[in-house]
């Protein structure tokens, strides 16, 4: 549904943002984990120049629970 494009579009921003994928780990089942727990990091280098406002929708749009997720209309504002 559309909490999973949200989600979608967070992982496609973080990208655009920081050139690096939210979630990364050469083992995969190392890897389902971190999605499954929403666990990703803004490393310094990487978002140093990123605003907080930019941080705070990844975050949002990463959010793990659906019901606790940005929606498109919030997204859009």
């Amino acid at each position: 549904g559309k909490a999973v494009d949200m989600w979608s579009l967070g992982v496609v921003l973080y990208v655009l943002l920081s050139g690096r994928a939210p979630f990364n780990d050469a083992d995969f089942s190392t890897l389902c984990e971190t999605v499954i727990k929403g666990q990703y990091a803004f490393p310094i280098q990487r978002w140093d120049g990123v605003s907080a406002a930019a941080k705070a929708m990844c975050s949002r749009l990463l959010t793990v629970s659906p019901q606790d997720r940005m929606t498109i209309d919030e997204a859009l504002n």
